[in-house]
């Protein structure tokens, strides 16, 4: 792996963080931005990078580093939310998909975040009848608590995730190159044309 790519991983990393900081609990799930950077990051770095990212995202918080939307710490993979991060690391499988077909690429963004969506209501199911004890719950419920609420705020964020990255990639991608040409090396010092 080269500089570029732990230089560019390592932004997309404290872009995330920061996007899981800005949160507004609502209830079981808190209301963030990591969505959008999911989308983002994935679109930007591709598959493998991207899912690096979110890999080291997750071992960084159940290491105890603060960087989930409520804090960190090995325990949090018994939060109901955990499953939605757990969906991050998969999504980036299906948004990072290279191809540059324009409904593709929108609608990448859509799988990714239903797979997300699915995850995280199938594991918040799971730990509140598991681990909370609460057995009356019907899907509507999961649904009104974890999908509903969320789902508009998310679908725009992907979208515009998807519109932002399909302009920055160039940008972002030449982020840290050089071209070998412009640099001219002679005997007595460096010219850079």
């Amino acid at each position: 792996m080269k500089i570029k790519d732990l230089c560019q991983m390592t932004v997309c990393l404290s872009i995330l963080v920061v996007c899981s900081k800005l949160s507004l609990n609502i209830g079981i799930i808190a209301l963030t931005l990591q969505t959008f950077a999911v989308a983002i990051i994935s679109y930007l770095l591709k598959w493998k990078k991207a899912s690096l990212v979110f890999l080291t995202y997750i071992v960084m918080g159940l290491a105890g580093i603060p960087v989930f939307s409520k804090g960190g710490g090995i325990f949090y993979v018994l939060e109901p939310s955990f499953g939605y991060i757990i969906g991050f690391f998969l999504s980036a499988f299906i948004i990072g998909l290279k191809g540059e077909n324009k409904i593709l690429y929108y609608a990448r963004g859509i799988f990714g975040l239903l797979l997300i969506d699915i995850i995280g209501m199938i594991y918040m199911y799971f730990m509140l009848v598991f681990h909370l004890g609460k057995t009356d719950l019907t899907a509507l419920y999961i649904l009104q608590i974890g999908f509903f609420p969320f789902i508009l705020k998310d679908a725009i964020s992907v979208v515009l995730a998807a519109f932002i990255a399909r302009r920055l990639a160039p940008v972002f991608n030449e982020y840290g190159s050089y071209n070998d040409q412009a640099i001219e090396i002679n005997e007595k010092n460096v010219t850079i044309m």
